[in-house]
């Protein structure tokens, strides 16, 4: 079963953060139809990403992605589209996931989980 997000029609400026990020380190595959990007990964949520040194995809333009890190047992796989691009303090493209797989995602939001239990012992 796939997660579809109707949340990539909103105007810009009406979009709302759904999911917790965290870092993450690893790299991205994106293909927009013309090219292939390898770029690191910033962070991660179970809505979308930030890639970052990826600025030269347009804003609008719909892409696919496999992200991989260590942290992954298997390569995440979505389809996304490009909602911001940085170009100032940190380069990079922001990018919100239209399709995923469900164990995709649950994946994703296991990791955050995880990482809300290690920043929470810390405060102990």
């Amino acid at each position: 079963m796939s997660f579809k997000s109707n949340k990539a029609a909103l105007p810009p400026k009406r979009r709302l953060r759904v999911y917790a990020r965290i870092f993450l380190e690893g790299e991205v595959y994106i293909h927009n139809e013309k090219a292939l990007y390898i770029a690191p990964i910033n962070n991660i949520s179970a809505g979308g990403c930030f890639v970052d040194q990826l600025n030269n995809i347009p804003e609008g333009s719909e892409v696919k992605i496999i992200i991989k890190s260590e942290r992954l047992n298997n390569p995440i796989q979505a389809t996304g589209v490009v909602v911001r691009i940085e170009k100032q303090v940190r380069k990079g493209s922001a990018i919100e996931f239209t399709s995923i797989a469900e164990d995709s995602r649950e994946a994703i939001q296991t990791l955050v989980y995880e990482n809300k239990i290690q920043d929470a012992l810390k405060i102990i």
